[in-house]
């Protein structure tokens, strides 16, 4: 069945988010009407075909997917899916208090948690927010058991790089992972300006600098972090670097959209309705598109490194493709 084509599929379960992260959110976004969202029951459709294929982990994502009402009712669907080994959730974190448990009871097995600075102004600067609200949420996540937590952080020059060492001292006291990720162009947002990548191969030697030599290892993630440990602290780091060091050689991932629209790639604008599949042919027509959809995804590859792994103009935001 193509097995070896797909085996990780990010779902958006809405475009809305209660935080305003700059290099996310246009000032003049509009969102989508609830009735284009998908339906709980066909991303359970979805999840079931593509497991099929050899779909082995979903990531829930948004916007803030704890927005999304009785997210823990797809949780519990998707965790019922044979094939399914692991469900994580990207979120910021500051509606765990209020439905942690019941992720965790539905078989939500793992957080991601964005999180770019731990000085409040600076975090009320970028998002709009309160950074108490957010470790608030990381301490009930640790508190319910979730494991490994771990911690995004979007570097951005001249704003938050000179608290690496911080993130790093925060994850020992905490016993959180830590991820370092660079800016990309999604959406290309009056926000973004290339000089605003830091790029992490530095972000990394600084860190040898301080606390010892990293060593590699390998944890349960989507492959597009390169993972290691600082020894002399114990603690888990990790750096993504798309617009640095591309991870996309062999890529097997997939991105659904909240309206049902499936991408094959963040760096294109490739993708196929899959919403209007499902609801005019049902889920034996999802399934008779499915060596059509594998062929798109092993085309966009190709497409992807040909055009040197460059991020194209979509005209969408990532808070709008799924985060």
């Amino acid at each position: 069945m193509g097995s070896e084509q797909i085996n990780y599929l990010r779902i958006s379960v809405t475009d809305r988010c209660n935080l305003r992260c700059s290099y996310c959110r246009p000032d003049n976004i509009h969102f989508l009407p609830y009735d284009h969202f998908l339906r709980y029951e066909e991303i359970r459709d979805i999840v079931e075909v593509f497991a099929e294929y050899g779909l082995k982990k979903v990531r829930i994502t948004g916007g803030e997917p704890l927005l999304r009402r009785d997210i823990h009712v797809l949780v519990g669907m998707i965790s019922e899916i044979e094939g399914i080994k692991d469900i994580s959730m990207t979120t910021n974190g500051i509606l765990i208090p209020k439905y942690g448990k019941l992720l965790k009871e539905r078989g939500l097995k793992r957080l991601n948690i964005s999180l770019d600075s731990l000085r409040e102004e600076r975090f009320r600067k970028l998002t709009g927010g309160h950074l108490k609200d957010v470790l608030r949420g990381i301490d009930e996540a640790k508190r319910l058991g979730f494991d490994p937590i771990k911690i995004n952080v979007v570097l951005i020059k001249d704003f938050n790089e000179d608290e690496v060492e911080d993130f790093i001292l925060f994850g020992k006291k905490w016993d959180l992972h830590i991820r370092f990720i660079e800016l990309m162009p999604v959406g290309f947002l009056e926000f973004f300006d290339h000089s605003k990548v830091v790029h992490l191969s530095e972000i990394k030697r600084r860190i040898e600098e301080k606390f010892g030599k990293l060593k590699p290892v390998s944890l349960i993630s989507s492959g597009a972090s390169r993972d290691y440990l600082i020894e002399s602290l114990s603690v888990h780091v990790g750096f993504i670097s798309p617009m640095s060091l591309p991870f996309c050689e062999g890529c097997k991932k997939l991105r659904l959209t909240s309206d049902g629209r499936l991408k094959f790639c963040l760096r294109g604008s490739d993708e196929i309705n899959i919403k209007d599949i499902l609801r005019k042919r049902g889920k034996e027509g999802l399934r008779n598109e499915m060596e059509n959809i594998l062929e798109m995804k092993r085309a966009s590859n190709i497409k992807v490194a040909e055009k040197g792994f460059i991020f194209e103009e979509t005209g969408k935001s990532m808070i709008s493709i799924g985060g």
